[in-house]
């Protein structure tokens, strides 16, 4: 998985050089996050690109077509066919979040990915955010998720950071201060 996530690091730092020198970073990144979330939803899109036994030309042009469909740039284009060509399609995902990350990055924000027993209320949403954002000195943008396996709380991620406000983790601290003694 680590290897995985170090090529697409790689893809996506070369097409996010190329659209930053072009002043077109953001647009970019939706065109490319909107033609990825069509190949993952279609399985016979998927199936096609990520079949070993089409050849690499036709994979391109196929990744290419679909992204011209969409209306993407050129760059996006040439992207999404290049990635097509060498085999990697099934990486996009990957790409489209280390994208993410670099024009994260470049805005000065963070991206913190929520998961809550119940929907936070806007209230909630506003304070978890500012709390996150005096923390770590950026902007947060939250994505939330509803969990129903938690008991109850939040877990909230942010890169490597872990807040654990969940009613599962306190009780797992707790249990752990009770087995020491």
């Amino acid at each position: 998985m680590r290897a995985r996530e170090a090529t697409a690091r790689r893809y996506a730092k070369a097409v996010y050089e190329l659209a930053r020198e072009s002043g077109d970073a953001d647009a970019v990144g939706r065109e490319i996050a909107q033609v990825v979330a069509i190949v993952t939803n279609d399985a016979a899109v998927r199936d096609v690109l990520t079949r070993p036994w089409i050849k690499p030309d036709d994979r391109r042009a196929i990744a290419a077509a679909i992204a011209q469909k969409a209306g993407a740039r050129k760059v996006v284009q040439d992207f999404v066919g290049l990635v097509a060509e060498r085999g990697r399609a099934d990486h996009l995902p990957e790409i489209v979040t280390a994208y993410q990350a670099l024009l994260d990055a470049e805005h000065g924000q963070a991206r913190a990915q929520v998961r809550s027993a119940v929907a936070l209320t806007d209230k909630e949403k506003q304070e978890l955010s500012a709390r996150l954002e005096r923390a770590l000195g950026k902007r947060i943008l939250l994505q939330e998720r509803v969990d129903g396996t938690l008991l109850g709380g939040f877990i909230a991620q942010v890169g490597s950071l872990i807040l654990d406000g969940s009613l599962d983790g306190q009780l797992a601290r707790l249990r752990q201060r009770l087995a020491r003694g």
